[in-house]
């Protein structure tokens, strides 16, 4: 991913990463006959190498799109500060910058879906990876809505139960 590219190479690159992600979840969704099979054979049984490593890779990926995103949404801001305390505020981000942020966009909506559509286990097995991001991502400043939404939902619908039962 590099950033402030041209719109075109910038399309690609969100439709390159889209795929990806599709295929994956796909993969780990469309199991062979003989998983299912097993399955009911024996319920409480550990994923098989395959289905670790798919989610693996999903999981690697969903963090890798976060990760770029919040570096990107913090590239060119300078944090202001006085006497070397912590800064209070950032100064806004560029409307070039804006717009690389809201194309991404739908990227990181679907990034954040992705993360939520994992099974219960493996939600909450990676969610101790996900969370520094997520908590990044409320701060950031995004170039639309979407990303706010879509993180609003994560955290009321999957990331909130998780953590009430932990109490």
């Amino acid at each position: 991913m590099t950033q402030m590219q041209d719109p075109p190479l910038l399309r690609l690159e969100n439709e390159s990463y889209q795929t990806c992600l599709t295929f994956l979840q796909n993969l780990a969704l469309d199991r062979p006959p003989s998983y299912e099979e097993s399955k009911n054979l024996a319920l409480d049984r550990p994923p098989s190498y395959e289905e670790s490593k798919v989610e693996s890779y999903l999981i690697d990926l969903c963090h890798e799109v976060l990760q770029f995103y919040i570096e990107t949404a913090r590239s060119g801001q300078i944090p202001v500060s006085s006497l070397g305390r912590r800064p209070h505020w950032l100064i806004p981000l560029g409307s070039g910058k804006r717009r690389e942020l809201a194309a991404r966009a739908p990227l990181i909506v679907t990034t954040l879906q992705a993360i939520c559509n994992l099974e219960d286990s493996s939600f909450e097995k990676s969610l101790a990876r996900f969370f520094p991001l997520l908590s990044s991502l409320i701060s950031c400043e995004h170039g639309s809505n979407e990303v706010q939404v879509a993180l609003s939902e994560m955290f009321s619908f999957s990331v909130g139960p998780i953590l009430l039962r932990s109490c």
